[in-house]
């Protein structure tokens, strides 16, 4: 007797179709860690920060930071100066940031130009790796490393000194 005719084509693409169904999974964790992965999800509500910065004719201002926070599509930034606002968005592993705005802090020139360095540098779209507790930005030679920190729910007032040095500046004797 012979042998049933079975479909072949079926059992050819079975085969074919198995890597794309295992990334359909669940796992949301995946994006967080995944360097190829860049995704707000990945980053929101969460706080980087840091003073690792390589570049070619930049130094942090000293006793100084760089700190972000997401929340959303939102992005908070500060450097010790001013308080930092944009529209964030992740794009083919880039971290594009728009419609930059900040308070205006009676700082320091240098401070000053250390905002207006930020501003540029994240509106630049630098390329963006997360590395679990780690992104890392680079764009034009320069290369900043931010290590994940506590998510600091302040009191929200945008005159609130971001550093030491601005106690002096900013409240008057009285």
């Amino acid at each position: 007797m012979p042998l049933p005719r079975r479909p072949v084509l079926p059992a050819l693409l079975l085969p074919a179709a198995l890597p794309l169904l295992a990334g359909c999974g669940s796992d949301t964790g995946a994006a967080r860690d995944d360097p190829a992965a860049l995704t707000l999800d990945a980053l929101d509500g969460r706080a980087f920060e840091g003073d690792d910065l390589d570049s070619p004719d930049r130094a942090l201002v000293p006793g100084t930071t760089v700190r972000l926070r997401f929340d959303g599509d939102e992005l908070s930034a500060d450097t010790g100066c001013n308080h930092l606002f944009g529209t964030a968005d992740a794009d083919d592993g880039s971290l594009v940031v728009t419609d930059m705005g900040g308070t205006e802090m009676g700082c320091d020139p240098a401070r000053h130009d250390q905002d207006a360095w930020l501003t540029a540098f994240l509106g630049s779209g630098p390329r963006a790796v997360l590395d679990e507790a780690i992104l890392t930005l680079s764009a034009d030679g320069t290369t900043l490393v931010l290590r994940e920190a506590p998510v600091e729910h302040g009191d929200g007032d945008p005159d609130r000194p971001t550093s030491d040095q601005d106690v002096g500046s900013t409240r008057s004797a009285g």
